[in-house]
């Protein structure tokens, strides 16, 4: 027995209405991990940048100890995120923003005891993120995170 024409027309509808209603979702684009850790580490590099600006703001006499290694944020920075224009201290840095920033300090030793002391926790921090990371970024980290236990050396 043949189908009638209106059973394989029936049949045709009924065989685009499930093609298109059981079509998967397209899957979302894959999340790359390096992101939430480039951003957390420019994050980290940023607040350290304010803490030497805040110190710089109030110290000015310590320039010729602490603007090399500021120079040297702007440095991990710049390999972070690419060339920015700002590479000077800021007149605007005020103590209380970012992870990383220090109270104004109300001595030289103890604004550079706030500095090692944020050296210290970003060079841990950018350590811990190493596993997580490409091994373009793991690189980067380790090397920053070197960097930053140097600094706390040298300030202290």
């Amino acid at each position: 027995m043949r189908p009638t024409r209106r059973e394989l027309l029936g049949a045709g509808g009924l065989l685009l209405l499930t093609a298109c209603t059981e079509r998967a979702a397209p899957a979302p684009a894959p999340i790359d991990p390096d992101v939430a850790l480039r951003e957390a580490a420019v994050a980290r590099e940023r607040s350290l940048l304010q803490a030497y600006d805040a110190v710089l703001l109030v110290l000015p006499a310590l320039g010729e100890r602490l603007l090399p290694v500021r120079a040297e944020h702007v440095a991990h920075l710049t390999a972070l995120t690419g060339p920015a224009p700002a590479d000077t201290p800021s007149a605007s840095a005020s103590a209380g923003s970012g992870p990383a920033a220090v109270p104004l300090p109300q001595t030289a030793a103890a604004a550079l005891a706030s500095l090692v002391q944020a050296e210290r926790a970003t060079a841990t921090a950018h350590a811990g993120d190493v596993p997580a990371a490409s091994r373009p970024l793991a690189a980067l980290l380790a090397a920053l995170s070197a960097s930053e236990a140097s600094h706390a050396v040298v300030l202290v």
